[in-house]
């Protein structure tokens, strides 16, 4: 009988969490185009390093390359979002998502924030800095 109760809890859990997630998701924005592109600029400086530390841990003079991925995007009420990040290091979960398809997000103070799917299957989180809104619709 442990087993039926089993059974029937567990689809009820999995229904209450994708419940509570889609209310502290209330965003659903649609990709419309995306875009790449490298630069090169100095290192970043480790969190450990002061001001006045010239050493070459803290400054290296050789440019690093990034990668910058922009997105335009179409929030549920027909604005358009122009957003980007950086990828900073191989460990970094910045990423172009596919155009056309729609993902769950919320706006912070910093940005907006995108959960997905990334190529192994696991959620992932990434903020994205808004670089510019405009209207969904224009007049003529």
């Amino acid at each position: 009988m442990s087993c039926c109760r089993f059974v029937f809890v567990v689809p009820l859990l999995l229904a209450a969490t994708v419940s509570a997630w889609s209310k502290d998701w209330p965003l659903q924005i649609k990709v419309l185009s995306a875009e790449s592109r490298q630069f090169q600029d100095p290192p970043l400086v480790p969190r450990d390093c002061e001001w006045r530390d010239l050493s070459a841990y803290c400054y290296s003079s050789s440019p690093e390359t990034y990668v910058e991925n922009k997105m335009a995007v179409e929030t549920p009420d027909g604005k358009h979002l122009e957003i980007a990040c950086t990828v900073y290091n191989q460990w970094s979960h910045c990423a172009n998502l596919p155009v056309n398809r729609t993902f769950q997000a919320r706006m912070t103070k910093h940005g907006l924030e995108i959960r997905y799917l990334d190529q192994h299957g696991k959620m992932r989180k990434q903020l994205y800095e808004i670089l510019g809104k405009q209207s969904g619709k224009e007049t003529p």
